[in-house]
Parts: C-alpha cells; sequence; structure tokens
C-alpha cells in the first residue's frame, strides 16, 4: 500500500514538472510580467514556446535606454573623460549614439504589429538636428500611433554634458508637438496620452499643434527649455485635464499664471529652482497642493482649496532674515491646514524672531524638517505652537549631526504656555541627544490636550511631488539611545496621560 502511495506521488510531481503552468496565463498577466524585464531579456524568453516568441513581439511598454540597448561598454565613461581627446570623445559619442539607433531601430522593426503601447521610456543623450534626432522623433510618433499613455524622455544622461561642446542647454532637442498635438486632427482618432515626463528638452507648442495636450493628467518637465511666455499659454490652455503639473529647473519662464479657463482640473503644482521666475500668479479653484522651492518671486493667489504648501525656507540671507516663503503664507493662504518646511541649520535664531509676528489661524498638520549641526533650539518649537494655535499634529523630522551632552536643563526654558488642541507629535530621526529629549518633555508638558506621542530614529526625508522616504536608524540607537529616551519620557507620559510610542 505503502509503495502505491509512493508511485502516485511519484506520477504526480513527474506530472507537475512537465506542466507549464506560466504559459497557461492570460497573456495580460505574461505581458505585464515581460514589461519588467529588460528588452534584451525578454526577447530570451520567445525560446520557451512559440506562445511567449509572440508575446515578446508584443511590448505593452518600451525602455529604450543603454541597459537594454546597448552591449556592456569595455570604458566607462569616467575613463573616457580622464584619457580620451576631445576628438576622441566625440568618435566615442558618435560610435554610441550610432549603435544605440540601429539596435532601437532593428528591435522596432520586430514590434511594428503590436497594438497598443502603454509606455514609451527613452534615456538617452540626443540633441538639436544632430544625428539620431529624426529616428527619436519617429519612435514617438510610432509610440501615439499604438495609443501610447505615457511618454517620459531624458535627454542628457548623467555625466554626458561633458561630451558636449556646448552649453547643455544649448541645441537641446526639439520635442515634436506636431506628432503628440495634432494626432488627433490627423487621423481623426482620440490621443491616448495621459502622462508627460520631458528632461532637458525644448517644448514649445504651436496653436495649431496642441490638440493632443487635451488628454494629460500628469506632466513633469525637468530642464526644459520653454521658450517664451506665449508657448507656456499655449501650452496650459490645452490642458484642460491636467491635474498634476511640475516644473523644476526650466528656462526661459519669468512668469507663471495658471488662471481661468486654463487647467480647470489643476490639484498639484511644483515649481522647483527655476531661476528665472519673478512671478507666480494663481487664480484656480481646484489647486489643493502647491510645492515651492526657489529664490524669493512675487506671489499672486487666489486658490481657495489650496491648502497644503511645501516648501524648504530659502538659503539666502535675505530670505533667511524674512524666513521666506513662510511669513507669507498667513497673507497669501490664510486657509492654509497643512505646511511641510524644510529649515536649515541657521534658521532656529530667525524662526524664534520672527514666528511671534505670525499666526496660521487654520493649520492643522505642520511637519518641519530641521537640519542642526549642533544643539536642537527648543525655542523654535514654543514659538511654533504659539503660531499655530488650532494645530493637531506636529511633526518634527531632525537631522541633528554632533551634540555634545550634558544634563536636561530646564534653566532658560521658553515660557510655560498650554497649547488646547494638539492631539499627536511625531518626532522622527532622534539619535538620543538630550536637546532632542527637551524638545519631547516641552511638548508633553505644553499641549495639555496631547494624545499620543511616537518617537522614531529613523528620519522621514522628503522626496517630491507629496512622497517622502525614511533613512536608517543611528548606529547605536538600541543599545544606548533608546534606553536614554525611554528613561527621560517614560515618567513624564504616565503623569499627563499620553500614548508614547518609541520605535
Amino acid at each position: 500500500m505503502k509503495n502505491q502511495n509512493r508511485k502516485k506521488q511519484g506520477e504526480s510531481a513527474a506530472k507537475c514538472k512537465k506542466e507549464d503552468y506560466i504559459s497557461k496565463l492570460p497573456n495580460s498577466i505574461i505581458c505585464n510580467i515581460l514589461s519588467y524585464l529588460k528588452v534584451k531579456d525578454a526577447v530570451t524568453t520567445s525560446v520557451l514556446s512559440s506562445k511567449w516568441r509572440n508575446i515578446s513581439c508584443n511590448p505593452s511598454n518600451l525602455i529604450l535606454d543603454e541597459d537594454n540597448m546597448l552591449i556592456k561598454r569595455e570604458h566607462s565613461l569616467t575613463y573616457v573623460l580622464l584619457h580620451l581627446s576631445v576628438v576622441q570623445r566625440l568618435e566615442f559619442k558618435r560610435g554610441r549614439t550610432l549603435a544605440f539607433v540601429s539596435n532601437v531601430n532593428m528591435y522596432l522593426s520586430h514590434v511594428e504589429e503590436v497594438q497598443k503601447i502603454d509606455k514609451l521610456k527613452v534615456c538617452f543623450t540626443f540633441r538639436h538636428n544632430e544625428y539620431g534626432s529624426t529616428d527619436l522623433d519617429r519612435w514617438i510618433r510610432f509610440a501615439v500611433e499604438k495609443n501610447v499613455e505615457e511618454i517620459d524622455l531624458c535627454l542628457l544622461e548623467e555625466n554626458h554634458h561633458h561630451l558636449i561642446n556646448a552649453s547643455p542647454n544649448d541645441g537641446y532637442y526639439v520635442f515634436p508637438c506636431e506628432v503628440v498635438g495634432n494626432y488627433e486632427g490627423q487621423s481623426g482618432s482620440k490621443s491616448f496620452l495621459k502622462s508627460l515626463r520631458l528632461a532637458h528638452c525644448v517644448l514649445a507648442p504651436h496653436m495649431l499643434h496642441n490638440l493632443g495636450f487635451s488628454t494629460l493628467t500628469t506632466m513633469e518637465l525637468f530642464k526644459v527649455d520653454l521658450k517664451s511666455e506665449l508657448h507656456i499659454q499655449i501650452l496650459l490652455s490645452s490642458c484642460s485635464n491636467l491635474e498634476f503639473f511640475g516644473l523644476s529647473e526650466c528656462y526661459n519662464m519669468k512668469n507663471l499664471k495658471i488662471e481661468h479657463p486654463y487647467c480647470q482640473k489643476l490639484k498639484y503644482l511644483k515649481v522647483k529652482l527655476c531661476q528665472e521666475l519673478k512671478k507666480l500668479v494663481l487664480y484656480s479653484t481646484s489647486l489643493e497642493a502647491l510645492e515651492f522651492k526657489g529664490s524669493k518671486i512675487e506671489f499672486v493667489f487666489d486658490a481657495p482649496r489650496l491648502k497644503t504648501f511645501y516648501s524648504p525656507v530659502s538659503d539666502t540671507d535675505a530670505c533667511h532674515k524674512e524666513l521666506w516663503p513662510v511669513f507669507r503664507l498667513p497673507i497669501d493662504i490664510p486657509q492654509l491646514e497643512t505646511l511641510i518646511m524644510e529649515c536649515s541649520c541657521n534658521m532656529g535664531k530667525v524662526m524664534t524672531n520672527r514666528l511671534p509676528t505670525l499666526t496660521f489661524p487654520c493649520l492643522r498638520h505642520l511637519e518641519v524638517i530641521k537640519v542642526s549641526t549642533q544643539r536642537q533650539d527648543l525655542w523654535w518649537v514654543a514659538r511654533t505652537l504659539k503660531a499655530c494655535p488650532m494645530l493637531q499634529r506636529l511633526e518634527l523630522h531632525l537631522k541633528t549631526y554632533l551634540c555634545i551632552d550634558d544634563d536636561v536643563r530646564e534653566r532658560g526654558w521658553p515660557p510655560k504656555f498650554e497649547h488646547n488642541h494638539l492631539k499627536e507629535v511625531v518626532i522622527t530621526g532622534i539619535k538620543g541627544y538630550l536637546c532632542e529629549i527637551e524638545i519631547a518633555i516641552y511638548l508633553l508638558r505644553n499641549a495639555i490636550s496631547l494624545e499620543k506621542m511616537t518617537i522614531d530614529p529613523r528620519a522621514k526625508v522628503y522626496i517630491e511631488n507629496g512622497k517622502w522616504g525614511q533613512a536608517e536608524a543611528f548606529g547605536n540607537w538600541s543599545r544606548v539611545g533608546k534606553p536614554k529616551v525611554h528613561r527621560h519620557l517614560k515618567q513624564e507620559a504616565n503623569s499627563s496621560a499620553v500614548e508614547l510610542l518609541i520605535k
């Protein structure tokens, strides 16, 4: 009987080995799996079966970059820059571009029967009217004709500006707006493009070539030459469904105006380090969040739904003294409910001096990324509580690089101040320095409605576009920092009935 059972188990195992369960999956799922592979790896799956061969010739994503389209180079770019002459560098660049374009054209000739492309991503160095630029036009046209939904172009690879004779923004590739923007008019077909991300190129649509931008919900531009305010207005006039708009280090933009009837669905606007920008005008009934980083400019806001603002305090001396742009927010955005700001080492004293003159009447959620080379200053925390009387959640993300510890010193603390609405405090990035512990003790004693305090050694790190990351905890946190924090805070929390969570 046992032998029969073993025999059946062996036959079942052998049958399982012969069964190809992956090939039985629906084509849509296999396509999704292959879309995460490099092109050369996806192509090798064609030897598995005729079904896989057909699927590998029908990719849903076209990822055209060095890893996918070029063999591993004998020499790194660092070697090229250090050891080759200018003429040799140009030869290297020309040969590399020739190989890349040839390989992409060959690959696309094998997938030209594909019915639908979800995403086109190109990461390679292309310049205006240089070899390969017309091929890139053709690749974009191919994707648009296949109803592409996402286009992502980065046209100056990292460190490749050393291979370019002119300054990086001279001779930028000109994005073919007539291919995307007039596709609907040419064929009578509907544009499917929803997301457009461009880096290191020119974007200057003509009034006749902007129809295809009307379907966009996301547009993000990095180091893009916008040519003129007229071209910007033409672009915005067509973006009737745009929800996210990001501009980082863009050129030829002195004034940015988003006003009726443009961008009526825009919810999130990011403007970052656009050095030529002098004025930002927002007349919007849909905008909910603004992320701004840059030098001092003129704000003109009429955006009643704008309730979230992120900005590092500018590093210029003048802006430090004024706490710009934070000091403008109670005036420009009195309805603000969420504020995320990043402050450098020298800002504690400035905040202490400037915050008493400010009141954020509606602020409910405040996050402060506070960098300090030495002690964290307690006074700016106290001033913050007074400036935000309706605050309910406070998050402090500390970066304390060096602190010579002594004992907790209550002498010289800010006077007692009862805050009636603060319910939750989160402190991240804490290393166990006593200057950090003093902040927690002060909040436990003065936030009389506090319900919960969380101490996390892993600092929250702001990435962008409303997204956060997390850093590693300090090396000796578990052995030294955590016991010290627990010892100082547990008794304070117990006396005030606050839930204390130390991670």
